[in-house]
């Protein structure tokens, strides 16, 4: 009676972790991208803007050749005040913005992604719009006082559902031989 028991919970719990190593996941279709940048000001003694932080975005659109920003974090530095990027905001929220990350250079549109910030932003709301030039000058914010400049990305790995899944299941049966073990030590000592 043990025995079959114990098979019934191992055959449960094989077809659990199959089931979660063959279910497609949304965590499959997320991809990170590290991102930084840099405006100067246009004013002789004036300050830079930068930001940095992370942004989430769907998998690449092979069609159009870009990934579709869903979520952001990080800071952006303001006359050396540190503000707290907050949350994305919508697409054509602010400054016409669609929130799309290219593939390719130029790495954002000419309406690029805008966010919220702990601070006032460009608008005094704090809301900050950041795009590439139409004319093809760099990448800029939507204020009037910065300049164009810098913008990069490195893309941050995210572990497959399929390797999350697999840690899960050798994790498990890993407890279970332990906890197996343990039992036949104790029947040993009696």
């Amino acid at each position: 009676m043990e025995l079959v028991k114990k098979l019934g919970i191992a055959t449960a719990s094989a077809v659990v972790g199959l089931t979660v190593v063959g279910a497609y996941s949304t965590a499959q279709a997320v991809q990170l991208f590290d991102f930084q940048y840099s405006f100067p000001s246009y004013e002789a003694n004036g300050t830079a803007i930068s930001a940095s932080g992370t942004l989430t975005t769907t998998d690449l659109d092979p069609i159009n050749n870009n990934y579709t920003i869903t979520g952001i974090s990080g800071t952006r530095t303001n006359q050396g005040i540190a503000e707290t990027i907050i949350g994305l905001l919508s697409p054509g929220t602010y400054g016409v913005n669609d929130n799309l990350l290219n593939a390719s250079k130029p790495l954002l549109t000419t309406n690029g992604f805008s966010y919220l910030v702990s601070g006032s932003g460009e608008d005094g709301q704090g809301n900050v719009n950041v795009f590439y030039s139409s004319l093809g000058e760099g990448y800029s914010e939507l204020s009037s006082d910065v300049d164009y400049g810098n913008f990069s990305i490195n893309p941050r790995s995210v572990p497959e559902p399929h390797t999350v899944g697999g840690s899960l299941i050798a994790l498990g049966f890993g407890w279970w031989r332990k906890r197996k073990q343990a039992v036949a030590s104790r029947k040993k000592a009696l």
